[in-house]
């Protein structure tokens, strides 16, 4: 129900929302360019800007800092790469890989636990990079750790960055 007021001499009407017989008037955040008019709502966001800085990353409002973990395995079978946090999941937002040898690589939340990606096949002296993703490429079960598996005894060296998320 409209509790809009009239202004007097001029008017001009002004929108009120009446609680208990005191009217407040009703502002609300609105964009667009001159002469037009673009309610703020899900469907039709407040455009913002943003920068990212590289010491510190927001989760949910909260300040994250990212972590950094090697990578140097030659085992096969589940190695673990991070140690479980206590109410936290570990979010890669990057990594890099290099096989010495021809080897399956899936990362993994949990040792012997849930595949957070597919195998990913390599052989002798190749390996990828996954670029800096603010998303993450993906992460672990909370409180679980982060394990990477190796299908053959075959060396692989890289590295991994990593936001820990309540």
């Amino acid at each position: 129900m409209a509790d809009n007021l009239t202004l007097p001499a001029t008017s001009s009407v002004v929108a009120a929302d009446d609680i208990s017989s005191v009217f407040y008037q009703r502002i609300k955040i609105s964009w667009g360019a001159d002469g037009t008019v673009n309610e703020t709502q899900v469907s039709q966001p407040l455009p913002t800007q943003s920068t990212l800085e590289s010491s510190q990353a927001s989760n949910l409002g909260t300040l994250v800092t990212p972590k950094y973990a090697l990578i140097n395995t030659s085992s096969s079978g589940d190695t673990t790469l991070i140690a479980a946090v206590t109410s936290k999941k570990i979010r890669v937002v990057s990594y890099t890989l290099v096989c010495s040898g021809t080897v399956g690589i899936k990362f993994q939340s949990g040792t012997a636990g849930t595949a957070l990606t597919g195998v990913m096949e390599f052989t002798a002296q190749t390996g990828a990079a996954a670029g800096f993703n603010p998303f993450g490429h993906f992460e672990s079960a909370s409180g679980v750790l982060l394990a990477l598996n190796l299908s053959a005894a075959v060396a692989v060296r890289g590295h991994l960055t990593y936001l820990e998320i309540a």
